[in-house]
């Protein structure tokens, strides 16, 4: 599959998956080795302080590095992803993970990662590494999942 197809196919797929909607994501880039997501921070997602919860800024970052390292066309799951939280998000900030292959081998691929509110201010970094299985994506032309065992 071509990456020109595979990013067609992830956009009308992110568009139909459930997790990022529980939190409010919005895709706003898939390229292939490349990918762009953004949430407003909630009040629903607050931790026992009343911070944003590092598990809502993991997911958005998560959800940043599936839809990269996908979008090359073929089935690629995570082998590990590492954040590192550096400050504190603001109430209401909208919060944006930003995804980059820096690197990649037949069958693993390595990506930076950051998550900064739209102000610039970096709330988290990480990094992530993909396993690529060397199956095409299990997706029909709308971007509906054929299988449930990618």
């Amino acid at each position: 599959m071509k990456s020109e197809q595979a990013v067609e196919l992830l956009w009308a797929r992110s568009r139909q998956e459930s997790f990022p909607k529980l939190l409010g994501m919005e895709v706003l880039e898939i390229g292939p080795g490349v990918a762009k997501v953004a949430m407003d921070f909630q009040e629903k997602m607050t931790n026992i302080f009343g911070m944003l919860h590092g598990g809502a800024v993991f997911s958005l970052l998560d959800e940043a590095f599936q839809l990269a390292c996908n979008a090359h066309g073929e089935v690629a799951v995570a082998l590990q992803l590492s954040i590192y939280y550096l400050a504190p998000a603001e109430a209401g900030a909208r919060l944006i993970a930003e995804v980059k292959e820096t690197n990649a081998t037949r069958k693993t691929a390595l990506y930076d990662a950051v998550v900064y509110q739209a102000d610039g201010k970096r709330i988290a970094t990480g990094q992530a590494l993909a396993y690529r299985k060397g199956q095409p994506l299990p997706l029909d032309a709308q971007g509906n999942l054929i299988s449930n065992k990618p």
